[in-house]
């Protein structure tokens, strides 16, 4: 199958989760005149001076080390976004492909000279099978299984797919063959169908307040503590879990610190000039994304005081045979 049948099957694989692409369509158009080029966590070593460039390049780096991407190994960065991961990949002198379901990251992900695919992971072909020492999963995870799926039962069978399907990229002859995920759980977990009704239903900053402005705005139902451990089954053996759920209340802080500062400069202006063509298209979830993330802080409150309802645990696996 051609590259550009891929891509044509990829969008039309995107008409089916619009809420997720329309997110990262919206973010690149604020993130990156903020200074923001990455959406997962860094890595602040209980440092909360810590720089935030620093913060993020040590995430990625962690991220290789535990998959030991070095010259030569064979990564695929799964929900890619702009290309961060894959750059460091290859200034390792390791060869990088990148898959995402967002075209704007495509677009610039191969301005940066980037191997950046058009492709959802469930529509991988054969053409991959068997091509990688590792697969990195940074982020993209919680977007998967979406509250319809939950609310239906689904979220196993997906979970249990998704690591079908990372298993059979890696090269089963590969001294390498990892795999390393970094995920939103839920700690005070929701009943699917809560997510599907309107957050005004519920008490202003109750937690089905908060998880239904996410489900609306950012497209996904996080998977339960020890869900992904019960779906990897016989196929990978995880071999070590860190909690980075301060890591990404620092991070979420300082991206909601950045884009008010921006706001509030003629940046602001740029951004909405840059942003216009979206929000004529989308103008529902233009302003449900604004309010969560500007007005409610839904996004950041997941984060927030000593128990927060959410946790983000960064998960090396080792492949089994």
């Amino acid at each position: 199958m051609s590259a550009a049948t891929l891509e044509r099957n990829a969008l039309d694989a995107a008409s089916h989760v619009p809420t997720v692409v329309n997110c990262y369509a919206l973010f690149d158009k604020f993130f990156p005149a903020c200074g923001l080029l990455d959406y997962t966590e860094g890595i602040y070593h209980g440092d909360s001076t810590l720089a935030y460039e620093q913060a993020q390049l040590d995430q990625i780096r962690y991220v290789l080390d535990e998959v030991r991407c070095t010259a030569g190994t064979r990564i695929l960065d799964v929900g890619c976004g702009n290309g961060s991961l894959l750059d460091e990949v290859r200034r390792r002198g390791a060869a990088g492909v990148g898959i995402t379901v967002s075209p704007e990251q495509v677009a610039l992900c191969r301005r940066r000279g980037l191997d950046a695919r058009l492709l959802d992971y469930k529509d991988i072909g054969c053409e991959l099978t068997h091509q990688f020492d590792a697969v990195v999963a940074n982020g993209p995870v919680e977007h998967f299984v979406q509250p319809s799926d939950a609310a239906k039962g689904d979220a196993d069978r997906i979970y249990s797919h998704m690591f079908e399907t990372f298993h059979r990229m890696i090269d089963p002859s590969s001294p390498v063959r990892r795999l390393i995920n970094t995920t939103i759980y839920f700690i005070r977990n929701p009943r699917p169908d809560a997510l599907l009704k309107s957050p005004w239903r519920y008490r202003w900053g109750s937690d089905n307040f908060h998880y239904a402005w996410l489900a609306r705005s950012f497209g996904g139902f996080y998977p339960a503590m020890g869900q992904l451990e019960r779906c990897a089954g016989s196929r990978f053996e995880m071999l070590k879990s860190v909690d980075g759920t301060v890591d990404y209340h620092l991070t979420s802080e300082e991206w909601l610190r950045r884009i008010h500062a921006a706001l509030r400069t003629r940046t602001g202006l740029a951004i909405f000039l840059n942003s216009l063509p979206f929000v004529v298209r989308h103008p529902r979830q233009t302003l449900t994304m604004l309010f969560t993330m500007l007005v409610t802080e839904s996004w950041n409150w997941q984060f927030r005081t000593d128990d927060p309802p959410t946790r983000l645990l960064r998960q090396t696996w080792r492949y089994c045979a």
